[in-house]
């Protein structure tokens, strides 16, 4: 019997065909016979497919016989995938140079459940350093770097500060992922309902500050482009994580409430743009924040001021 891949790099892929080579010939010079690359063509009408066979004759390509969106793809993703470690890459983006022989020495020296990145964003079009300063390296992650984590107040506390759920960003032993955790179909933030809780079950964190990801910042952003539906699926994306934490330190608590309290400000402000049925959603973002909300409305306000955080504490006040 073949030895199992160490690594499986998961593409799940529609309409990517202008990007699709420069983020092969990024991996091409990094890769070893112990990397599986999976891609599953999502019923993509371009010729993606076509590229991937011609560039990467040995891969798997997998396909979809109907489009029904990425979380779908990535769900065939993880049921293909033989690797002891999955990351998944969006394929316009770009992997840096040395991340993936770099990722190997760290797991073989520490074998993490969890491996975790910064990034880099650039602007669509060309592959080339972006022209924003302040995108050349952005932490996904706020704690010590290069050494394995084992506590579970760090490491959600750390990835909360953030908010960088992005699955690029992370790479996962195989083995902690649950068989019943899957990314949520026909639903926007999906990486958001699905990498909060998935970080219970990675109790061995290991964080590398540095960019191992190119992001390709494509025109029209989901943040920029919320409609009524896509505001339903961000506020829904942590609805009844509150009980599913485990015993969590007061920092923890603190900076998981402040997260979702963002989340239901922002789209309360949004909703408010649109005005006429969106309003009628109101009510429920606020149902949401409180089964996501480790802390109450009145114990995060509370905590603000105890945390000398005045100007968040009055903004929370007159909204919550």
């Amino acid at each position: 019997m073949s030895t199992a891949p160490w690594l499986s790099l998961l593409f799940p892929m529609y309409r990517v065909e202008p990007w699709l080579q420069a983020c092969i010939e990024s991996l091409k010079p990094q890769l070893d016979d112990g990397v599986e690359l999976v891609f599953v063509d999502d019923a993509s009408p371009d010729g993606s497919a076509a590229l991937v066979q011609r560039l990467l004759p040995q891969t798997r390509l997998i396909r979809q016989p109907h489009n029904r969106g990425v979380s779908a793809a990535r769900n065939r993703l993880l049921g293909e995938a033989r690797g002891d470690y999955l990351w998944f890459i969006d394929p316009d983006d770009l992997v840096e140079p040395g991340a993936i022989p770099t990722l190997k020495a760290l797991i073989e020296q520490h074998r993490p459940d969890l491996v975790s990145c910064d990034f880099r964003i650039f602007d669509d079009g060309p592959s080339t350093e972006s022209i924003k300063p302040r995108h050349r390296h952005i932490a996904s992650f706020d704690g010590p770097a290069g050494v394995l984590m084992t506590d579970v107040n760090q490491r959600l506390r750390g990835f909360f500060v953030h908010g960088q759920f992005h699955p690029w960003s992370k790479v996962v032993r195989r083995a902690c992922w649950p068989a019943d955790l899957r990314f949520p179909e026909g639903r926007v933030f999906e990486d958001m309902a699905v990498y909060p809780r998935l970080l219970l079950h990675t109790p061995r964190h290991l964080h590398v500050d540095e960019v191992w990801i190119a992001y390709r910042q494509r025109s029209g952003s989901l943040l920029g482009s919320l409609d009524m539906r896509r505001l339903d699926d961000w506020t829904w994306a942590l609805a009844g994580l509150a009980a599913e934490l485990p015993t969590l330190d007061d920092d923890t608590r603190f900076e998981i409430a402040h997260f979702c309290a963002r989340t239901l400000l922002r789209a309360r402000r949004r909703r408010q743009q649109l005005g006429g049925e969106a309003l009628a959603g109101l009510g429920m973002d606020a149902e949401r924040f409180d089964s996501s909300s480790p802390l109450t409305r009145r114990q995060l306000l509370a905590a603000y001021f105890r945390r000398g955080r005045w100007l968040r504490g009055l903004q929370w006040w007159r909204s919550a």
